[in-house]
């Protein structure tokens, strides 16, 4: 085992996504990136929807989408739960947009505090599900 890399598990709601050995991982959050290496402190990251980048200890790198959740770092380990988890060749595009343009709608329309929150949520998921294919040249 490197001295140099750290345990990575990354789990979804609907599937184990990731367990093995990793140099990095840079985490989407409330305050902007979240960089961490090996022997980082134990600490919790609350996580937004958006990219998150991570490179196995054989130098794969890897980008994928993910929804909001939440990273533990605990004794060289990091454990990423989130609701969802995909690679931007797994997103369907036409799903992703007609998810945007369903969230816009509820936006504009009269809500709860409590829908307008979900509402809200579904629409950052949806642009950074779109932004990950274009980025990629899925689309």
């Amino acid at each position: 085992m490197d001295k140099n890399t750290f345990g990575l598990n990354i789990i979804a709601s609907d599937r184990d996504f990731y367990h093995g050995r990793a140099v990095s991982i840079v985490l989407p959050a409330l305050d902007g990136e979240y960089a961490i290496l090996a022997h980082h402190a134990d600490t919790m990251v609350a996580m937004i929807p958006g990219e998150m980048r991570f490179t196995t200890e054989n130098g794969e790198q890897n980008t994928v989408v993910v929804s909001s959740g939440f990273a533990q770092i605990i004794n060289n380990r990091v454990t990423v739960l989130v609701a969802s988890v995909e690679k931007p060749e797994e997103i369907d595009i036409r799903r992703a947009r007609e998810a945007e343009e369903r969230a816009k709608e509820q936006l504009r329309q009269k809500q709860s505090m409590q829908e307008y929150y979900v509402s809200k949520a579904s629409l950052a998921r949806a642009m950074s599900r779109l932004k990950a294919t274009q980025k990629y040249n899925q689309g």
